[in-house]
């Protein structure tokens, strides 16, 4: 099987190898495949739990809504301590202060106190107007900015990779709770849905604070208490953000950035990603009016990351990664002649 799998990516690199010969093709080209293959091993236990994690998450969307809204509470602090780990094995604990992040911790957070209140054992914090329009604003965020991440960062489900498969729940999770909680009389058929209706909680039907006006103002207010702290922590550590071996958005994108100085870059990093979120606003509020835009958007995104998934999974095992740590190699070889 690895001579077979040898002489196609032998066949592949052989127009572009120049005046490399194939013996020295063959001198190499096992110790690559057998090194691409070690760094992209599959472990059994974390591919087993992801796709018992989405079935589950099909079963309880369809069946029991609010089964989805405990599940993911609950899975919550158990996938954070995973990625934790590996963040900080990569230098990438940075990302932490990033809006899906921050508003990851918030909004899990605030359900959980939901939850809390719905079975008794603490008194609503808030009224049930302010907790209504508490729940329409993080409805436009997790559906605007989070679920807009999927597509800008390229989110792939890769389902054994815990580092990839983070992108796709901590951008697409809250919008497919925010979902289930939004048009839950679709399944139930009726306005009443316990434990959420009967407290005045998020997206509650039952009292009269959920037919009063939410507007994407509370949104945007509820967003800017993200972006003032973090601006002002960006200015004062951009310098820092650049030195350190330590990985984050700002520098990562840095070189892109138009502007002359650090400072100038920072503010139109700042200034950009206000106005990308803005217009994800404007577009996330129709999700909320509209069953259908809603069901297309959330299905869009999860066939999107599945879709990416796969080209990962063609791309790795179909012989074209081990092709291009081929060329690199052969290319290093040449060049040391």
């Amino acid at each position: 099987m690895i001579s077979s799998f040898l002489r196609e990516i032998q066949f592949r690199i052989q127009g572009k190898a120049g005046i490399i010969n194939n013996a020295m093709i063959r001198s190499i080209s096992l110790q690559v495949v057998q090194e691409t293959l070690k760094e992209r091993v599959l472990p059994a236990h974390i591919f087993c739990a992801g796709m018992v994690s989405l079935m589950a998450k099909a079963f309880f969307l369809g069946f029991r809504p609010h089964w989805l809204v405990l599940y993911t509470t609950i899975q919550w602090p158990l996938l954070f301590y995973i990625v934790y780990q590996d963040f900080a094995a990569k230098k990438k604990l940075f990302y932490f202060v990033e809006l899906c992040w921050v508003f990851n911790f918030l909004g899990w957070g605030i359900v959980f106190l939901e939850i809390a209140t719905a079975v008794g054992g603490i008194d609503p914090l808030f009224s049930d107007s302010v907790r209504n329009r508490l729940g329409y604003a993080f409805f436009v965020v997790v559906n605007g900015p989070l679920a807009f991440s999927v597509i800008m960062n390229s989110n792939a489900l890769v389902l054994h990779d815990i580092s990839k498969t983070s992108g796709v729940f901590i951008h697409f999770n809250p919008a497919l709770v925010s979902y289930a909680l939004r048009w839950r009389p679709v399944w139930t058929g009726s306005q009443s849905w316990s434990p959420f209706d009967n407290n005045g909680s998020f997206f509650a039907s039952m009292t009269p604070a959920a037919h009063e006006y939410k507007g994407v103002g509370d949104a945007f207010l509820v967003y800017l208490l993200w972006l003032v702290p973090y601006a002002l922590w960006l200015l004062v550590t951009c310098e820092i953000l650049l030195s350190v071996p330590n990985r984050s958005s700002f520098k990562d994108l840095h070189k892109k950035l138009p502007g002359n100085t650090l400072s100038s870059k920072c503010w139109a990093y700042v200034i950009g990603h206000m106005t990308c979120s803005g217009t994800t606003f404007l577009c996330s509020q129709y999700f909320y009016s509209s069953f259908m835009l809603h069901t297309a958007w959330i299905t869009g995104l999860l066939l999107y990351s599945a879709w990416l998934g796969s080209k990962y999974y063609s791309y790795t095992y179909g012989g074209d990664r081990v092709a291009k740590r081929l060329e690199e190699r052969l290319a290093e070889t040449e060049k040391a002649k």
